[in-house]
């Protein structure tokens, strides 16, 4: 799997060439606090690795962390405590925290008390796919990175870079719309169109699951009381389990299910006390995405 290595192959963010370019030969001016934010799969972890390549002289000193398994306040007292001693190494030491919004408030308090003075030496790069659950105070002490989607003509140059001009233009173009304009999707399907030999839109019909767009099509259509048989809820629920990322699912389901009950869809309108449980489980992490969207579809569909 493509992961750029350096500022030269980041593709679609070139707002934030510059300043990282100059971070990389001045490591002396990389913040301590780093917020890193944009839609999933757009480089924010990278980007903190290639700075964190910078900063470090030996693994022991790079800790990558999860939030949405580290997630509580007894987690990030074990972080601050690592982080009151020296690195090991003659370089800095790094913490990348992921998924950072999926942090409980409590446990945000205490890292704010990190971040704000932390030791010389020590820095905290974090990375998020919604910052506006981040406490206002975090984003205020931090200084913030906001990573984009891919154009059309970033995920071309992409393609083009990763892939060395085997990918036909047609490929390359529904390759863009199916991934969103998201570059880690762009470069899985890349692969798949690469392995297959692809050089048509149909040559990669059900190979390479549905857009994001195909998603919300297919949820709109589940709300058309016209014609919903046993039958399509089959292909439906077939089609939803095939995506990648629960969090564009639940984004384009929340959206759906709202507007269905705005619209006083019948269904919808006597079910959502239920779907509005089963938002708060999905919080919670007790189901997945697909689950509930499997759920709503059943009681639309049937």
């Amino acid at each position: 799997m493509f992961r750029p290595d350096d500022v030269g192959k980041l593709f679609g963010q070139d707002h934030l060439q510059e300043i990282l370019i100059s971070w990389l030969t001045n490591t002396k001016e990389i913040p301590q606090s780093l917020l890193l934010s944009g839609p999933y799969g757009t480089g924010k972890t990278t980007i903190a690795r290639m700075l964190a390549a910078k900063l470090t002289t030996i693994s022991d000193d790079l800790s990558e962390i999860n939030a949405a398994d580290a997630r509580g306040i007894d987690d990030v007292r074990n972080w601050a405590e690592s982080a009151r001693f020296s690195p090991f190494g003659s370089g800095g030491k790094v913490y990348i925290i992921d998924e950072l919004h999926q942090m409980t408030t409590a446990a945000q308090s205490a890292l704010l008390k990190v971040i704000e003075e932390p030791p010389k030496g020590i820095y905290f790069f974090l990375c998020t796919t919604e910052p506006s659950k981040l406490l206002a105070t975090i984003r205020s002490r931090c200084t913030h990175l906001e990573l984009k989607l891919l154009k059309t003509q970033d995920t071309d140059d992409l393609l083009t870079f990763v892939f060395k001009n085997k990918l036909t233009d047609e490929v390359k173009d529904i390759i863009h719309k199916k991934s969103g304009g998201h570059a880690r999707d762009a470069v899985k399907m890349g692969e798949i169109a690469n392995a297959m030999g692809a050089t048509t839109a149909q040559d990669l019909h059900g190979e390479i699951g549905l857009g994001y767009s195909d998603i919300e099509d297919l949820l709109q259509k589940a709300l058309n009381p016209i014609g919903n048989q046993r039958t399509q809820y089959t292909y439906a629920a077939e089609q939803i389990i095939k995506v990648q990322d629960g969090g564009a699912l639940a984004s384009v389901l929340d959206s759906v299910i709202d507007n269905a009950m705005v619209m006083g869809h019948p269904k919808v309108m006597l079910a959502y006390k239920d779907f509005l449980d089963l938002r708060v489980a999905r919080v919670e992490w007790k189901i997945s995405p697909h689950q509930q969207a499997l759920y709503f579809l059943s009681k639309v569909l049937n």
